[in-house]
């Protein structure tokens, strides 16, 4: 935890690095059982993701397929957090990503839900697509 980040914002970097490591255990310790993400756009990963077994069934199929993520900024406060990030994927011909905007809600110390705003919808539903 950085010096002086919120208590939530070292969760949500604890939850995404357990996601890098495909260590799928810590993200459940990490996110509610009732969680909701809403992700925009046209591709088979669009849609409500709604409930832990079915985000982390989601995440492991991000992961299978080379997806990317960094963070540019996180900040946050009792009840949110918000991540500036790239996101994309990583594969033999496909090497892209994209500027995402997440906004989470948090409750009790865990996301309750997600919110993503990519910086293009057509560009996202290309890397997709890829």
């Amino acid at each position: 935890m950085t010096t002086g980040e919120h208590p939530n914002v070292a969760a949500y970097r604890r939850t995404v690095d357990a996601f890098r490591a495909r260590d799928f255990d810590t993200v459940r310790s990490l996110v509610a059982e009732d969680v909701v993400w809403h992700g925009p756009g046209r591709h088979s990963f669009a849609g409500d993701i709604r409930g832990l077994d079915e985000l982390v069934a989601w995440l492991g199929r991000l992961s299978e397929l080379g997806f990317t993520l960094r963070e540019h900024d996180v900040f946050g406060n009792d009840e949110h957090v918000c991540a500036l990030s790239y996101m994309g994927f990583r594969r033999p011909g496909v090497a892209t990503e994209i500027r995402v905007t997440s906004v989470f809600h948090f409750r009790a110390g865990r996301q309750v839900e997600r919110w993503l705003y990519p910086e293009d919808i057509a560009a996202w539903d290309a890397i997709f697509d890829g």
